[in-house]
């Protein structure tokens, strides 16, 4: 399956850092979520795209907009990156990378690496914007912010 701008993203079901479930379908309540998917808890650059997101998370929080970042860490990594970096959003545990691969979503660095992509949902869960880039974290956060901005005055 490969997710393009427009597709209804399907549902899935990943634990969050404090083993609760959630589900895409039943608890994407706000009128956006990011889901930002990334390599690995705790590297630099992973842990740069999550400060950057928890330094703008007040920006996304007046857009209505949620953010969920999801990697194949378990819950227990998850509980202490969040805890390490005082991060205000969700980490899911993509157990075995099975929801990345289900999405057939790219690799990095000649495949060596889960890639780093970020998905803009609407509250019917339909894919407004996609970003993809493994070397520039910010551009994540930046990237949606413009079309925030794009879309408020167009």
């Amino acid at each position: 399956m490969q997710i393009k701008v427009g597709d209804k993203f399907p549902d899935f079901k990943l634990n969050d850092e404090n083993s609760n479930e959630f589900s895409l379908y039943k608890n994407n309540s706000k009128n956006y979520l990011v889901l930002y998917f990334y390599p690995k808890d705790e590297t630099p650059g992973c842990t740069k795209q999550a400060c950057y997101f928890k330094d703008f998370y007040e920006e996304f929080k007046i857009l209505n907009c949620e953010i969920i970042g999801v990697s194949s860490d378990d819950e227990k990594s998850h509980t202490s990156f969040k805890t390490n970096y005082n991060l205000p959003f969700k980490l899911l545990s993509d157990k075995n990378s099975k929801l990345r691969k289900e999405l057939n979503l790219p690799k990095d660095f000649l495949g060596l690496s889960p890639g780093r992509i970020t998905f803009l949902l609407n509250n019917n869960n339909e894919v407004l914007f996609i970003h993809r880039s493994s070397l520039k974290m910010r551009s994540h956060i930046d990237e949606v912010l413009n079309y925030f901005e794009k879309k408020r005055t167009a």
